[in-house]
């Protein structure tokens, strides 16, 4: 490979979970001689400590990890695994268990043993359709933080506007004045980062705040 093609390559990032050295040392080699940006682990759990600090990438987890199986943290943890590509890679013949993990949330599953130009065309595909992915997932990921911020009662206020609610209802539902939901309402544009309720709106539904209709209720 030439010297002026590896660049192409240096933002795909990939993290091989494998429990064999040998094989682990071959496949991050490969995936390193081609610019993929590689961590390796020896197990799950060490993966699982590092993952909160690592970037969103391409996850090559092994079925099989001695104490515990790659399926088993994919099946338990898939909620931390959203920033990750998860390919399973099992051992031919297990196809119950790789169509298992596909329901678990993997994107595929690869058979050992595979050629080496098999498993980076492969990889190549996955990156390319995970970056997409990663996009619609980053606005919810960001719209949640923002959310995040808000103050109960502020959160308050944009359940009900989500609903479509006036400041008056809302005042009556949540037994303050207009006024003060009018407080409230301008913090909460501007903790969230936008310029307009319309827009603190939006971010609120790429967050999942859920619409309270009056007389739903409200937080103490």
């Amino acid at each position: 490979m030439t010297g002026d093609a590896e660049p192409a390559k240096a933002a795909h990032r990939a993290y091989v979970v494998d429990d064999d050295d040998a094989f682990r040392a071959s496949i991050v080699a490969l995936l390193q001689a081609v610019g993929w940006q590689t961590r390796a682990y020896a197990s799950a759990a060490e993966f699982a400590a590092a993952a909160p600090e690592l970037d969103p990438g391409i996850l090559l987890l092994d079925l099989h990890l001695g104490g515990s199986s790659g399926l088993d943290l994919l099946e338990k943890q898939s909620a931390e695994l959203e920033r990750f590509a998860v390919v399973m890679v099992t051992g031919a013949g297990e196809i119950e268990t790789a169509v298992r993990s596909i329901k678990a949330g993997a994107v595929d599953f690869i058979e050992k043993p595979f050629a080496a130009e098999e498993l980076l065309e492969r990889l190549d595909a996955i990156d390319r359709d995970f970056a997409i992915a990663l996009k619609a997932k980053a606005a919810v990921w960001d719209a949640q933080r923002r959310a995040a911020t808000l103050s109960g009662r502020e959160r308050d206020v944009l359940e009900r506007l989500l609903s479509g609610a006036s400041n008056k209802l809302i005042a009556r539902d949540l037994d303050i004045s207009p006024r003060t939901v009018e407080m409230h309402r301008a913090r909460m544009v501007a903790k969230l980062g936008v310029a307009s309720t319309a827009e603190a709106l939006e971010i609120g539904r790429l967050a999942g705040v859920g619409a309270k209709a009056s007389g739903q209720g409200d937080q103490p």
